[in-house]
């Protein structure tokens, strides 16, 4: 295709998501689909690629004044974007502002590798999934709340993830989709306490959001099961007796009058929204305590990515993508630009595919090139497990070689449905293949 004079306006190219732009006009994750002079002049792949860094740009305009873009493939146009003006945008406008707060990343510093934390960290996993397991049960039973049996495995999982929190990240990311039914409280709070170590909480603090998050659906397990299971809309009186598991949650927790009272805050507030259309009080913006913000969006996360009433799990990648699209409405932008932060925008032990087709799993992300983390090969073009995985670091691919890039996050959904159940990609078959091999037994063991 040869296109002789750039264009003042995106021009369209038979297909709607083909558009001609100046090189001026092009954008970091751009995919870039046709260039107006010959492949072979210049460095880049022939068959489209993602510009991934600002020296793509400032190489392609050397060779190019413009090019066509795949919308579908990567970031449209600014001007495209600002012109779309949607409900949802008006609403985000009219949404209140939140408290800002002050972020310091440099606060933790990572001092060991996944490879020399996963083991101590999955049994930590473990441990407070099965003691918050049996302390649910116990509550089911009519038992009190004994918060003695979660103090120690608490303790140790929040400073496991001051060390590294992308360990836990892959943790959870790579874990098997058959949990029990309260694992998502313990996920949900691992998500916050990873968030709050990001923007530089205090430890103190990122401990009290641990507690509170974990807990703020403890009064689930009051209410009847027929509620609790419920596949569905609810009807209005339905609706009313499960918002009764908060003050549940609260009159358990009413034995503990030493506990920090951040912790009720947490409970009382954890499904309360930005926009103030939450419950069970409709608090908006400021009105919603720092620490509940945290935990609301954990949960969110968390129920975007396991099957539920509301839908579909979806892949992490993706999840992000969802609540980013409801920033300024259910919590606070800035809280979600610093979760997209730290997880990357492909998260580790997240599936990803290739313009080749291949399908590869994301191991370590390249802070300076978003775009282009670590992964692992895992399938050929037609979707075919390898036998041995290929591993690349794509930031590191040379010019004049033929580039993988990714096109988009990857469900592995997508491969059983196309050739049946067993040609599945499961992440949680890998947890383990990439972080050496472990030598000993116990906490006597390593990883080589």
């Amino acid at each position: 295709m040869q296109v002789s004079e750039p264009s003042t306006q995106p021009e369209r190219f038979g297909a709607d998501n083909l558009l001609q732009l100046s090189c001026s006009e092009l954008l970091l994750g751009m995919y870039v689909f046709e260039l107006d002079c010959a492949w072979s002049k210049t460095p880049f792949p022939m068959g489209g690629f993602h510009l991934k860094n600002v020296e793509d740009i400032e190489i392609l305009s050397k060779y190019c004044k413009t090019v066509v873009i795949d919308t579908n493939k990567g970031v449209q146009p600014r001007k495209k974007r600002q012109n779309q003006l949607t409900i949802l945008s008006s609403a985000r406008r009219a949404a209140p502002e939140s408290v800002s707060l002050k972020i310091n990343r440099d606060v933790y510093p990572t001092t060991r590798s996944v490879k020399q934390q996963i083991d101590k960290a999955d049994r930590l996993h473990r441990t407070l999934k099965a003691d918050f397991s049996k302390l649910a049960l116990n509550i089911r039973n009519g038992d009190g709340l004994d918060l003695a049996l979660l103090e120690k495995s608490i303790k140790a999982l929040v400073e496991s993830i001051l060390i590294n929190p992308q360990t836990h990240i892959w943790l959870l990311n790579t874990e098997s989709a058959d949990r029990k039914e309260t694992d998502y409280c313990v996920r949900a709070a691992v998500w916050a306490a990873v968030l709050a170590r990001q923007v530089g909480m205090h430890s103190y603090d990122i401990n009290t959001l641990f507690i509170g998050t974990l807990l703020a659906d403890i009064g689930m397990q009051l209410l009847p099961e027929r509620l609790v299971n419920k596949r569905g809309p609810f009807r209005k009186k339905e609706f009313l007796a499960y918002c009764r598991h908060i003050d549940f949650g609260l009159e358990l927790l009413s034995h503990y009058p030493d506990l920090d009272d951040r912790v009720a805050s947490i409970i009382r507030c954890h499904h309360e929204r930005q926009d103030g259309l939450g419950l069970p009080r409709g608090l908006c913006g400021r009105q919603i305590p720092v620490l509940a913000r945290f935990a609301n969006l954990a949960y969110c996360f968390e129920r975007l990515l396991r099957s539920n009433s509301e839908g579909p799990a979806v892949n992490p990648a993706k999840a992000l993508t969802k609540l980013y699209k409801q920033r300024s409405l259910k919590f606070p932008e800035q809280l979600v630009v610093e979760l997209i932060q730290v997880m990357g925008t492909y998260p580790v032990g997240s599936l990803v595919e290739f313009s080749t087709g291949e399908v590869a799993l994301v191991l370590e992300q390249n802070p300076a090139e978003k775009l282009s983390p670590k992964v692992a090969v895992l399938t050929d073009a037609n979707k075919n497990l390898l036998q041995k995985y290929l591993l690349i670091d794509l930031a590191k691919q040379g010019k004049l070689k033929e580039n993988r890039s990714i096109v988009a996050s990857y469900k592995t959904d997508n491969v059983a449905k196309r050739l049946g159940k067993d040609s599945a990609i499961d992440p949680g078959n890998y947890t383990f293949s990439f972080v050496g091999r472990r030598i000993g037994f116990g906490v006597f063991s390593i990883r080589l």
